[in-house]
């Protein structure tokens, strides 16, 4: 497939530059957004918007760990505080 035939191409060289990009600490979360919201290819567009996807998932059940990790001292919380009035 030629590179002109298709909006959506990415070659090679660009996904290296991206890959590059976003493993600079600040500057490569800033990029996952840019990237997912902005520009004409939806190809790339659509990557990184999974990639965010991801990471909300795994956000979400990092919480829902710590959470349950912490629900008997929240138990204990609760209860402590239901006797003191």
């Amino acid at each position: 497939m030629k590179k002109g035939s298709d909006s959506n191409y990415v070659s090679v060289g660009s996904w290296m530059f991206m890959m590059l990009i976003t493993a600079i600490p600040v500057i490569g979360w800033i990029m996952i957004f840019v990237w997912a919201f902005t520009g004409e290819n939806e190809s790339r567009k659509n990557y990184y918007r999974a990639i965010l996807a991801w990471m909300l998932v795994f956000i979400a059940a990092a919480v829902a760990l710590v959470l349950l990790g912490s629900w008997p001292a929240i138990q204990d919380l609760l209860h402590t505080q239901s006797h003191k009035r």
